[in-house]
């Protein structure tokens, strides 16, 4: 298929790269002709850098990854877009966000899906084609839609229809779908949730959290486990931290509360000089101390699922969540919630 690329920032360059891996024929523009040379050059055969107009004209799917200010003055400076499909990866910011129908409408000749736009460059760059595969949403057009889904495929990740043009508001800044890893499972069944009315967009964490809430195995080592797998992934690929779990999960013990929290600095040393674990001293004594605030919450409660059930919603848990425990922030809250509701 033959793609043409605006904007070659980090989701335009990455994606990009990962369709020329795929086997297509991808052709870079932006606003000046230095970094779609240089990309195209690095690439090979099948990458070529040229102007706006031009990629546009010789292809048969366009990407807009431009800043969403610019969104408006690239497309009009693309000339013809008829019968073209064309993929929203802009996130727009503030009062001047236009959504997908609003494109649709200025730009009425194009085939309009959103997609691309729900994860981080570095997931896209660092996550693909790991199994099972994170999740992209896509939205929009009915007849575009498959050629879309295809490619992100293409890219290593799942694709998971949201609807129409009016449903690419879930895959808004801010939404529940956005900026999240979802496992093809979850995706669904939380897009389902959203669209039935039955969760908020703005709250991404209440299907695993009510899950958790209410099965929740007694063993509290199963929840370290899953708590220290989000502290150790912070910042890391997925892909590193899944080949020394075995080695980490040893070293710690199986994660047994009462051995872990015990654990002194000599311990802390000789684990972090274990070549089968991530030798991160702040996230070994982390997970220390985790460990021990976890036994002091055990200690009030009694249980996971009862410490979980004192919480209104999801979203005070989130943040006694993150409030209590170290080196956890927004994204890892979700990871631990998502895999601790998976596995239970």
């Amino acid at each position: 298929m033959k793609i043409a690329v605006l904007g070659v920032g980090h989701i335009g360059s990455t994606v990009g790269r990962l369709w020329y891996a795929a086997g297509h024929e991808v052709t870079f523009a932006g606003r000046d002709d230095g970094e779609p040379r240089e990309l195209a050059a690095e690439l090979g055969a099948r990458a070529h850098a040229a102007a706006v107009a031009d990629a546009v004209a010789a292809c048969d799917v366009v990407l807009v990854a431009v800043p969403g200010t610019a969104v408006t003055e690239v497309l009009t400076a693309a000339g013809p877009l008829g019968g073209k499909v064309v993929i929203d990866a802009a996130n727009m910011m503030g009062q001047d966000r236009l959504s997908l129908g609003q494109l649709a409408d200025a730009f009425p000749a194009a085939r309009w899906v959103r997609a691309f736009n729900t994860l981080q460059a570095r997931v896209l760059a660092d996550e693909n084609h790991r199994l099972p595969r994170w999740v992209l949403f896509l939205s929009g057009d009915e007849q575009a839609k498959p050629a879309v889904a295809q490619l992100i495929a293409d890219t290593g990740f799942e694709p998971v229809d949201l609807g129409g043009i009016e449903d690419s508001q879930f895959q808004e800044p801010g939404s529940a779908l956005w900026n999240t890893t979802l496992e093809p499972d979850d995706a669904r069944a939380l897009a389902g949730r959203i669209r039935a009315g039955h969760v908020t967009a703005a709250d991404p964490l209440t299907a695993p959290f009510e899950k958790l809430r209410d099965h929740a195995p007694d063993d509290p080592a199963f929840f370290l486990e899953h708590l220290s797998r989000a502290v150790f992934q912070a910042g890391i690929s997925w892909r590193v931290v899944s080949v020394k779990w075995d080695g980490i999960r040893d070293a710690f013990g199986g994660f047994d509360p009462d051995k872990v929290a015990s654990l002194q600095p000599s311990d802390i040393a000789r684990i972090d000089a274990d070549a089968r674990v991530i030798r991160n001293s702040a996230k070994i004594e982390a997970t220390v101390q985790n460990a021990q605030v976890l036994l002091a919450i055990l200690g009030v409660y009694g249980s996971i699922r009862a410490y979980l059930a004192s919480f209104p919603d999801a979203r005070s848990a989130a943040g006694d969540l993150h409030r209590r425990f170290r080196f956890l922030g927004d994204a890892g809250v979700w990871r631990l919630l998502t895999s601790a509701a998976r596995d239970c």
